[in-house]
């Protein structure tokens, strides 16, 4: 019996590595999202800390004015950094189901190509059986 050879074997491991590939890009976008995130919450933290604090004198509380007014400035690029960042994370995860649904397809394929194989093979292995029991009755 011969092995099992599938004609598109290299398109199925180039597919592979495509959906491997895409699959660690919308991984890296989804961490550098979450990183983006925390580091808005870390903005929220230094301000609930801010206003914890007691300002007693004119510059105290001016030069608490001007820090909320810094923290608010953060948030608000942060903000627009992780909209930009969803955007990405979004196309990328498009991107990997797309190439997830192409390797499926040739997976599919191969699957299908070893069905057939095989019932060949049974249908070629059958056949031999068949001989060789004509023949032995004959002999």
């Amino acid at each position: 019996m011969k092995k099992f050879e599938f004609r598109l074997q290299k398109v199925l491991e180039y597919r592979q590595a495509m959906e491997n590939w895409a699959q660690e890009a919308y991984l890296e976008t989804r961490v550098a999202r979450l990183e983006a995130e925390a580091v808005l919450s870390g903005v929220d933290e230094r301000r609930k800390e801010c206003l914890h604090r007691k300002a007693d004198t004119l510059e105290a509380r001016q030069l608490l004015e001007i820090t909320l007014q810094s923290l608010d400035d953060d948030e608000k690029a942060q903000i627009l950094v992780i909209d930009v960042l969803k955007t990405e994370e979004e196309k990328a995860l498009n991107v990997w189901q797309e190439k997830k649904r192409e390797l499926e397809t040739i997976v599919k394929l191969r699957d299908k190509s070893y069905e057939d194989w095989k019932l060949e093979e049974t249908r070629r292995e059958q056949a031999e059986l068949d001989e060789w029991a004509v023949l032995r009755r004959g002999a």
